[in-house]
């Protein structure tokens, strides 16, 4: 159990993880195109694709940031506003995660790192979820509403789904279409709407966790419902 007299998420500046997350953004730009859910085509991420070697990555990407962290006054002031901004809300945030999925938060300390890539992921292991370093405070805090819930999806709900029989590529459809759950009970934290994946399996199966969670308030019953469709679609 957190303790709730001290912040828990911190927003940071750290390059190595800002790095890591541009990796995680292009294998996530590579399996979602053989997922077939669509995205817009990257130019940048399509020319990273092309090169042979983790190294020759990496040093494109240095290259590419290298830009953000000359202006390391700037990243630091944005990172400060950013935690004057969340600390209002995040006792708050904590217990409604809390309470929807019913049990603790089981992290003491995560940091959100500000990141330059166009996508955002996250490590439980390291406690680290990336958010944008290019937009506003309160969009910042919307990736993090979303990072959070999946945080919480791994601790307490991802073995269940591998019990059950799901695969990893299913567990991943199901695990980002219960962000639908932001828009019913986090209204009052984001800035904007979570609109989910452009993917059928996704619309079906945020429509499904919506109907449920409007019926019972029930995170497992919502999650035996989206396991039954995936299982057979």
């Amino acid at each position: 159990m957190v303790n709730k007299d001290s912040q828990v998420v911190t927003f940071v500046i750290d390059k190595e993880i800002d790095i890591k997350n541009h990796f995680i953004a292009l294998n996530a730009y590579k399996q979602a195109k053989g997922r077939g859910i669509i995205y817009n085509k990257e130019d940048i991420s399509e020319a990273l694709l092309l090169l042979k070697s983790d190294d020759e990555i990496r040093i494109q990407i240095e290259k590419t940031i290298e830009q953000y962290y000359k202006q390391d006054k700037k990243l630091q002031s944005l990172a400060d506003d950013i935690n004057k901004e969340w600390i209002k809300i995040e006792k708050d945030v904590i217990q409604k995660l809390e309470g929807i999925h019913k049990f603790p938060f089981p992290y003491k300390s995560v940091k959100g790192v500000l990141s330059s890539a166009n996508s955002y992921g996250y490590n439980t292991q390291e406690c680290w979820f990336a958010t944008s370093m290019r937009g506003n405070k309160f969009l910042c805090i919307d990736v993090a509403t979303h990072e959070l819930m999946h945080f919480m999806f791994h601790k307490y709900y991802e073995k269940i789904c591998y019990d059950k029989g799901l695969n990893k590529d299913q567990i991943w459809h199901v695990k980002e279409s219960f962000s639908v759950l932001l828009n019913i009970e986090f209204k009052e934290f984001r800035f904007q709407s979570d609109n989910g994946k452009n993917s059928p399996t996704h619309i079906k199966l945020r429509e499904i966790i919506k109907n449920s969670w409007e019926k019972c308030n029930d995170f497992s019953k919502c999650l035996d419902e989206a396991i039954a469709y995936i299982k057979n679609n």
